[in-house]
């Protein structure tokens, strides 16, 4: 093997120097860095000095972007982190430059101020297109050493707490306020006048520090203001307030903020109407943690819930007291007394302003309910006679006309838009419905179910107790027409009259005082109207309506002064009253535009046979009735002449019927030269003999020799009708 020639060494490279490090500051990222620190140690001095370099700018800032002029205090400190947090000794806003010159007072005024404000509310001007509409100013916190303020709103919308042009599409009273999550006022004075509402209103702040009485150290705010004379709602009523906390009672907290509640007072006037509370809350504006007792009295219910915004009926003087709670947007009342007149309630309620329309839900209980207390509410005065003051709930312009001469029926237009205002679903049961008449009972219980929606009202479920009968059915109203409809469906049976009917016979026989008409009382009604007011609405009725009383006794004197009877009638005054049976007594009436048609009519007893027709207009309060009485038995001096009732509900009238009586009358006279004695012939009625039942008394009606009005057969079949219901409406 052959050795092969060594390799020639391979050349070494020398070793490469180690490169030097640059420093720090040298390298782009270290210069990222230094810079950062310096800024954060500059932002850091600047934040703990309160960047008092910037009182100028940002005075200018506020001047150039609320466009008037801002003042801001020389003692100023301002922090940027968590939000915009100033605090200085000063600091106010101008009035704007459009301001009319009696207005050119100072938007705010403040000492000793500290103000938070969210980034939202900082850049959302800067994020806004021209075209989008402004964004309500949200203020997190504002705590005031000491306050005046002027808030003002024109007629036609512009507000001087508005920063931007007006949205035209709003409307004018939805212009926004600022919002404030905490608003903390140790004193001062705000003024409020807003021509949209017409809402003039003056407020004082003080705070009492120090005390050693009852009330301790607290806020006390007080104040007063009136609405603009005819303003819908109000009625230019001047009202006052009075707020006392034992305690720093914040105007406003976060909603977040689970604040400890501080007892408070409250008392509140508005012309006759009042109000004390004595609880607590968290805060004033939102009424956070609000519970307490509390007592309200006013001239009518409607006039102090109309303020609420709660549709309560027109009423006379009431009185109320309980307890009252607020949890968010929900109202709770527990009502321990409700004095309205004689009548006496209570109930429990829930008003729930988290829904669009506003819902009031609850029971309504009672040892007693009075019908006229309820007058009002129909347009009628109240029990105690008097006219309604200036701070009574006020009737639309054209209510302020008088009534015509002589009418009877209230035209006094409902409060109609305020069925709008809310929804309601309120349960009824009352022990005792007083229908306000001594010559009736009561309703014992009464019980139903009221119910509200978009302005439809709906009393349902009705059921009431009389004297061993009941009455069932419904009532509604849909004011959502131009003329709001009514409906009116109700039918009673089982009625017993001796007991319902309190008017005593004090010449019943034997000295007893007997009622006047007994037996059990049935019968129904289904109507139909429209109207703005109970006139109008009765005015329009269209529909019918029938009643019937079987097994019952009736006065004899009642029964023969509708026939004239003199004879009978004198002996009847000496001797005493003897009840007749009543074998039939039916009435039917039908009515169409507001006049009532009698369909047939008639009292059948023993001794005579009554029957009633004609008209009676609710729409003009005419009468045009007639009665008739058909003896059954023999009378020697008797009228046997129909009885016309005429006239106006103001001023009814009642006279025979002077054709029929004047023939009778000629023929006594002739029949005179002949016998002194035959002159009383004419006037001796022979009768017709006795029958018995409504059918005898039907089919009399069908005969020829009944007497009867025009339409005989008619008028029979109608009372037929009658009587099948009766049957009907007896049966269990």
């Amino acid at each position: 093997m052959t050795p092969q020639p060594a390799s020639p060494p391979t050349p070494t490279s020398p070793p490469t120097p180690a490169r030097a490090r640059k420093p720090l500051f040298r390298r782009p990222a270290g210069i990222a860095l230094l810079v950062l620190l310096a800024l954060m140690l500059a932002f850091a001095v600047c934040e703990w000095a309160g960047w008092p370099f910037l009182r100028g700018p940002l005075q200018r800032a506020l001047q150039d972007k609320l466009q008037r002029e801002v003042v801001v205090g020389e003692d100023f400190r301002l922090r940027l982190l968590g939000g915009l947090k100033l605090q200085t000794d000063q600091f106010a806003i101008a009035a704007p430059a459009w301001a009319a010159e009696n207005r050119r007072e100072e938007l705010i005024r403040a000492e000793g101020v500290r103000l938070v404000l969210p980034y939202s509310t900082v850049l959302s001007p800067l994020r806004r297109k021209p075209d989008e509409p402004a964004e309500p100013l949200r203020i997190r916190a504002l705590e005031v050493r000491h306050l005046k303020a002027s808030f003002w709103r024109t007629e036609d919308g512009r507000a001087n707490w508005q920063f931007t042009p007006p949205d035209p599409q709003k409307k004018k009273a939805e212009t926004e306020l600022p919002s404030f999550d905490r608003l903390v006022v140790g004193g001062g004075e705000v003024r409020y006048d807003d021509e949209v509402i017409g809402l003039q209103m003056r407020a004082l702040a003080r705070t009492e520090e120090g005390s050693a009485n009852a009330n301790g150290a607290g806020l006390v705010i007080e104040g007063d203001g009136h609405y603009r004379e005819g303003e819908a709602r109000f009625s230019g009523a001047k009202f006052g307030f009075r707020i006392a906390s034992e305690g720093l009672l914040p105007l406003l907290t976060p909603e977040d903020d689970n604040g400890t509640p501080v007892p408070f007072s409250l008392h509140a006037s508005a012309g006759r109407a009042k109000f004390e509370f004595k609880g607590q809350a968290v805060d004033v504006l939102h009424l956070r943690g609000f519970s307490g007792d509390f007592s309200i009295s006013g001239p009518s219910l409607a006039a102090v819930g109309a303020p609420a915004g709660v549709t309560l009926p027109s009423t006379g003087p009431f009185d109320m007291n309980g307890k009252l709670s607020k949890d968010g947007e929900l109202w709770k009342a527990s009502v321990g007394r409700l004095a309205v007149g004689t009548s006496r309630l209570a109930g429990d309620f829930t008003y729930d302003r988290r829904h669009p329309v506003p819902l009031l839900t609850g029971e309504l209980r009672g040892d007693s309910l009075t019908l006229r207390d309820l007058g009002p509410a129909f347009g009628a005065q109240p029990p105690n006679g008097k006219a309604p003051k200036d701070d009574d709930p006020p009737a639309p312009e054209k209510n302020k006309k008088q009534d015509k001469d002589g009418q009877v029926l209230p035209a006094k237009e409902f409060n109609i838009p305020s069925l709008k205002a809310m929804n309601a679903d309120v349960r009824v049961n009352l022990k005792k419905l007083d229908l306000g008449t001594q010559f009736l009972g009561d309703l014992t219980p009464l019980q139903g179910r009221i119910s509200l929606r978009d302005g439809v009202l709906n009393i349902r479920e009705l059921l009431a107790r009389a004297s061993g009968g009941e009455v069932r059915g419904s009532i509604g109203l849909d004011s959502r027409p131009s003329q709001p409809r009514w409906a009116i469906d109700l039918r009673w049976a089982g009625v017993d009259l001796d007991r319902w009917v309190k008017a005593r016979n004090n010449r019943a026989e034997q000295g007893a005082e007997d009622s006047y008409i007994t037996g059990i009382l049935g019968g129904q009604a289904k109507f139909d109207g429209v109207g703005k007011s109970t006139a109008a609405m009765l005015g329009s009725l269209d529909g019918d309506a029938a009643f019937w009383i079987r097994d019952g006794q009736i006065s004899h004197l009642i029964v023969e002064a509708l026939g004239i009877d003199l004879a009978q009638g004198l002996g009847i005054f000496l001797k005493g009253d003897a009840p007749l049976p009543m074998h039939c007594a039916v009435g039917r009436f039908t009515s169409k535009g507001g006049t009532l048609d009698t369909q047939v009519g008639l009292i059948d007893t023993p001794d005579s046979l009554v029957l009633f027709d004609g008209t009676l207009s609710l729409a003009t309060e005419q009468l045009a009735l007639v009665l008739r009485a058909q003896p059954k038995d023999f009378s020697p001096v008797s009228l046997r002449s129909p009885v016309h009732l005429s006239g106006t509900f103001s001023e009814p009238k009642v006279r025979l019927e002077g054709k029929t009586l004047g023939l009778k009358l000629l023929a006594s006279a002739a029949l005179a030269a002949v016998n002194p004695f035959a002159a009383l012939i004419p006037l001796i009625d022979p009768g017709e003999g006795e029958k018995n039942g409504c059918r005898d008394a039907l089919q009399r009606l069908r005969g020829t020799g009944g007497g009867k009005v025009s339409n005989a057969p008619a008028t029979a079949a109608a009372a037929e009708g009658a009587v099948r219901s009766d049957k009907a409406a007896s049966r269990p």
